[in-house]
């Protein structure tokens, strides 16, 4: 009976330590959540009332980084930011373990055609009350007590399952490229990225060498005028006038380099870079654009269409899907197979505490196994319909991928167009400006010229420089733009984007 008390005991310890459980919710809505071995509330000081929701600091929890090597005194092109950054980005690096993890369910299916190979141990002790005759025992039972150790080795071998296991590698390997195709998509994603980080930092430190020329020209517009001022040829209001445009100059200045800075910032987030990276950045500016694009955007759909990432990825799951189809349409069909067992029997027997028989023999068997399903309630039905509507999806997800590929081209196409004419447009602008505030400065410091003229034409040639530089970076970055959508982006057509 020990072992039946034993037995009761155990049964009433587990029900006991599940109703003993800790409150480990917060004790009421307003009171914050405190750990188990917390004696003080969370963030709340010993010997204070205040209640704090802070998260207690956890020491288990480091912040792991691998580190960057970078030369501080090298200025970095844009194909040597993106080699950096595909270096270091987490998002290449989970990429590329989905696509691993693609890989090896491949593996995983294929290993469904070998044989299954299971060594096993099976022992313990009965006790077994078996009923006889009366005429044989008045009891009417007698007592059968065993020890058994059966250690064995299992062979299940699938033969012939109608194409079930084909379907499912098939749809395997169509997942892997998919994920292979994703993890190109994600450096294209990250080129790009990086690239229009770089192309709008290019742009903030134009505006900066625009700010830094708009307060010279501030300053030589405010010298001239006190020189009038100190010949009489001036008025007080004008000289205030010409010190309040160049302290504008410099407040626009620090906002230009704050900007910058932010882009800068933003080009490291990009990159996948700690902020405490420093960096050198080689400027992209002084190349020559064209005036216009060199192939129609027909061409560049028709090369989208077969070459984007996300078009190759959806034709894949699409092929996937195919294959999940076959494997449960063969669900309807029998599988044939083999099982044998080769087991050595060790034991003993007694009957009522009587002599013990021993036994320690093999055995072995082979067996044929057919197995034919005859009903299962409509799970196949329902599995195979499953199959077929994802199927149906995953040909709507092609057809919609392909449709938003063909906009993307065609927007970015134009937006290429636009941008190059408004380069073309700002350089013509940006001339003329220059020769307008000479001529304007020359005769304010002739004393021709009127003090308004001059202010005029300085707005307009600092506003000049500022849409230059705007659209310089404008066509860059449309250019990259139209390249990622193609699936043409490259580190060397990132830098050389601009058609």
């Amino acid at each position: 009976m020990k072992w039946k008390l034993l037995f009761a005991i155990s049964i009433f310890w587990a029900l006991g330590s599940g109703c003993a459980s800790p409150n480990l919710a917060p004790q009421a809505p307003d009171k914050p959540w405190q750990p188990e071995k917390a004696s003080q509330p969370t963030g709340t000081p010993a010997g204070t009332t205040s209640l704090k929701f802070v998260v207690p600091a956890d020491p288990a929890l480091p912040y792991e980084r691998g580190e960057v090597h970078v030369d501080s005194a090298h200025p970095y092109t844009l194909p040597e930011l993106i080699d950096l950054a595909e270096r270091s980005s987490p998002d290449t690096r989970i990429a590329w373990e989905q696509s691993r993890q693609a890989a090896f369910s491949v593996g995983l299916e294929e290993a469904a055609y070998l044989p299954k190979v299971t060594a096993e141990v099976l022992g313990g002790l009965e006790h077994l009350p078996t009923p006889i005759p009366d005429n044989v025992d008045p009891r009417g039972y007698f007592n059968l007590n065993a020890k058994e150790i059966l250690p064995s080795l299992v062979i299940k071998w699938l033969l012939f399952d109608f194409g079930k296991r084909k379907g499912k590698i098939e749809a395997a390997k169509q997942t892997s490229v998919a994920a292979n195709v994703a993890f190109t998509g994600a450096h294209q994603k990250l080129i790009f990225d990086v690239a229009k980080a770089y192309f709008a930092l290019d742009a903030d430190r134009a505006q900066l060498h625009v700010a830094e020329e708009a307060l010279k020209t501030s300053k030589t517009l405010q010298e001239a005028s006190e020189a009038k001022k100190k010949r009489g040829l001036e008025t007080q209001t004008e000289v205030a006038m010409a010190r309040r445009g160049t302290a504008k100059a410099q407040f626009d200045l620090e906002k230009s380099r704050a900007a910058a800075n932010d882009a800068y910032h933003a080009l490291l987030e990009a990159m996948g870079l700690t902020p405490t990276i420093r960096l050198q950045i080689d400027e992209s500016a002084g190349r020559t654009l064209p005036k216009g694009l060199a192939d129609e955007v027909r061409s560049y759909i028709d090369r989208a269409l077969v070459r984007r990432p996300d078009i190759v990825a959806s034709l894949a799951k699409l092929r996937a899907s195919d294959g999940e189809i076959t494997a449960a349409k063969a669900e309807y069909y029998p599988t044939i197979g083999v099982e044998g067992l080769v087991s050595q029997n060790i034991g003993s027997l007694n009957i009522d505490n009587g002599p013990n028989y021993r036994v320690n023999e093999p055995s072995a068997s082979i067996l044929m196994k057919i197995s034919f399903p005859l009903y299962d309630g409509g799970v196949r039905k329902d599995k195979l319909e499953i199959e077929r509507s994802k199927n149906a999806q995953a040909q709507q997800e092609l057809s919609k991928v392909q449709d938003e590929a063909v906009r993307q081209v065609a927007k970015t196409y134009d937006a290429v167009k636009s941008a190059l004419a408004e380069y073309q447009s700002a350089l013509a602008l940006v001339e003329a400006s220059n020769l307008s505030y000479s001529s304007a400065l020359g005769s304010y410091q002739g004393g021709v010229g009127t003090f308004t003229d001059a202010v005029s034409t300085e707005t307009d040639k600092v506003q000049a420089l500022s849409a230059q530089a705007q659209a310089y970076a404008s066509v860059l970055t449309a250019a990259a733009a139209l390249a990622f959508s193609t699936g043409e982006l490259t580190s060397t057509e990132a830098l050389n984007s601009a058609p």
